[in-house]
């Protein structure tokens, strides 16, 4: 267990804040995709929401780092964990990505693939959330953040075999190629939400071991 003074713990209670606004991000761009096949007006509403809730990550990073800046934690520390705010953000601005293009582009997904969308969100988000707890736990304990850390690399996995078998099924459409391309794009921005999550529980491994030290 390790304690910590007034300035770390106003930090880590903005961390906690930042991480919970960043996976609120997800889970409103995964209701976005939940109703996919809704008219262009909620298709719109949903978007938005996605875009104020990444706002709202992106204003506890900047309050959490102009914290940080006044000199808590060790600078060794505090530098890792600069890296791993700035890195758990870019979550949010993926999702927040992937909302643009359903509703710029005015993209419509195959209604029979709906669900499998929902799936490959879905694992994103949970990969998202075992890195999260991982990050939490890393003030205060490191076997157990450890634990979250090999769930997160498991779950991207997972993710990986839903994001291919989904764009085996596309091919398999009768859609243009042109949509096909297009929609394995948006394919590729949703998986990246868990590949970058599980990078970032990789960076907090390696806090980990240093802690350990």
């Amino acid at each position: 267990m390790h304690f910590f003074g007034k300035k770390e713990l106003k930090i880590i209670k903005l961390f906690e804040e930042h991480l919970a606004a960043v996976e609120f991000t997800v889970k409103e761009m995964l209701r976005l995709i939940e109703n996919a096949d809704s008219d262009q007006n909620l298709i719109a509403e949903m978007a938005e929401n996605v875009r104020n809730a990444e706002t709202q990550a992106d204003s506890l990073r900047r309050e959490m780092e102009s914290e940080m800046y006044l000199g808590a934690f060790l600078p060794n520390f505090r530098g890792d964990l600069l890296g791993i705010v700035e890195s758990i953000d870019v979550v949010a601005n993926k999702a927040e990505v992937v909302a643009d293009e359903i509703d710029l582009q005015k993209m419509k997904l195959p209604e029979e693939m709906i669900e499998d969308f929902v799936k490959l969100s879905e694992v994103s988000l949970s990969t998202f959330q075992s890195t999260a707890e991982a990050a939490k736990l890393m003030f205060t304990d490191l076997e157990k953040a450890n634990e979250y850390v090999s769930q997160a690399e498991e779950r991207e996995h997972e993710g990986d075999m839903v994001e291919r078998n989904l764009i085996r099924k596309l091919f398999e459409t009768d859609l243009e190629l042109a949509e096909k391309i297009l929609i394995k794009k948006l394919i590729k921005k949703i998986s990246d939400i868990a590949d970058h999550s599980e990078n970032v529980s990789d960076r907090i491994q390696i806090v980990i071991f240093k802690r350990r030290v």
